[in-house]
């Protein structure tokens, strides 16, 4: 039974909700769809900025009184920033659904910035701003984005530089929200124990003004792609780094689904074609996996290794075999059956987490504008055929596509 509602208030905010019979709690979000990708030059890291400001006082509550709201009742609050968009979250007992409505609601509607607590936020944000630069794994990844997308959008760091982050002003600050924090641009998700009904009840009341214009979630960007090598090096790193990446599709190609299959063959997992033969056959390599993220007008597609210096190129050299090996022989029936069943699996297992059930709703409703149900995706699993997993594999692992980033004493 699809327990599954959607409606939109006359402010255009939308609120999606998937009853779940048997449990006691919730998982709700409050989606904005704003990310780095919606940042100029000098705005680089406001979006992640205002994730955090949010949270330092609304007209009603102090920070104390935001953090403890929830907390005290046992219910978590928390938020992150993407690429794309931005989410507020909560999850708690079903009893306390309204008071989560209420206090994510109060932060995105009555937001106060104030200045003791921007400059406060803004050594907090540098910091972690460092220590992301300190961590090879996260760093090499912002390098990743930063150079395959070059002068796309979605090259723009969610963290933002040091230097943008310390120049933003409160002026700036608001004048950024009230362009990106309005109601045809949240979606609400919820799923657990609830009613849709009551759930729209307890929404309206803080976007109730009706609104006619109705904005683009999206503005795509044609990605000028270039194939290139770049090297971070840095001597006190003792294991080198490596990314071998390339383009790869947007969130709604059809060739989505078999590029995930593609994904789970080659690097999920230590039964993965890469780990068996890089790490479990060879031993050159401490972590191997492979990654893929889809956006709305663009994706990537990858494989991350990190080992001893000594033997990156030996492992580059084993990883760019195997998919010469894939170009030219092709994919067998069995690992294209044996990793659809995997892809199904976690699938299902995730829905047993109602967050698990939010996220997907919000993630859908935001890059498809419609939900799927899990039915729906195991269709879409189930239609993957060898051949079109074959097809992408000439596509996306052609050998003139890759670029490769190196970081550590190399």
């Amino acid at each position: 039974m699809i327990n599954i509602k959607k409606s939109q208030l006359k402010s255009r905010i939308t609120i999606i909700t998937e009853r779940i019979e048997g449990v006691r709690s919730f998982s709700l979000g409050f989606w904005v769809v704003v990310g780095s990708r919606n940042e100029n030059n000098r705005e680089r890291g406001i979006s992640h900025f205002i994730e955090h400001v949010l949270f330092k006082g609304t007209k009603t509550r102090s920070a104390k009184e935001i953090a403890r709201s929830l907390e005290s009742k046992g219910a978590t609050l928390d938020a992150f920033t993407a690429k794309e968009i931005t989410c507020f979250f909560s999850r708690g007992l079903d009893t306390h659904l309204k008071l989560a409505v209420n206090v994510i609601a109060d932060l995105l509607t009555k937001p106060t910035f104030p200045a003791f607590e921007l400059n406060k936020e803004i050594g907090v944000v540098t910091e972690e701003i460092k220590d992301s630069r300190d961590s090879p794994e996260r760093h090499i990844f912002n390098l990743l984005f930063e150079k395959i997308f070059s002068k796309h959008p979605l090259a723009n760091s969610v963290l933002g530089k040091k230097e943008n982050v310390e120049k933003l002003t409160k002026k700036r600050i608001s004048s950024y929200f009230k362009k990106w924090y309005t109601p045809e641009r949240i979606i609400v998700t919820a799923s657990g124990n609830l009613h849709h009904d009551e759930l729209l009840e307890c929404v309206e009341p803080f976007f109730n003004k009706k609104r006619t214009y109705q904005q683009f979630l999206f503005s795509p960007v044609k990605v000028k792609y270039k194939p290139f090598t770049f090297t971070f090096r840095k001597k006190e790193l003792l294991q080198a780094h490596l990314i071998i990446a390339t383009l790869a599709f947007d969130y709604n190609d059809v060739r989505r689904y078999p590029l995930l299959v593609l994904d789970v063959i080659l690097g999920d997992g230590m039964s993965s074609l890469l780990f068996q033969k890089v790490r479990e056959e060879k031993g050159l390599v401490y972590e191997v996996s492979s990654f893929t993220d889809f956006f709305s007008d663009a994706g990537i597609f990858g494989v991350y290794l990190a080992c001893d210096p000594v033997k990156i190129k030996r492992a580059q050299e084993t990883v760019l075999k195997e998919f010469k090996k894939l170009r030219e022989k092709g994919i067998s029936k069995r690992a294209v059956n044996e990793a659809k069943v995997r892809l199904k699996a976690k699938l299902i297992i995730g829905q047993e987490n109602t967050s698990n059930r939010m996220l997907r709703l919000g993630r859908s409703e935001i890059y498809k504008g419609t939900i799927s149900t899990i039915d729906e995706i195991i269709t879409s699993i189930n239609k993957v055929k060898v051949n079109d997993v074959n097809i992408v594999i000439k596509d996306v692992l052609k050998e003139d596509r890759f670029s490769f980033i190196y970081a550590g004493n190399l």
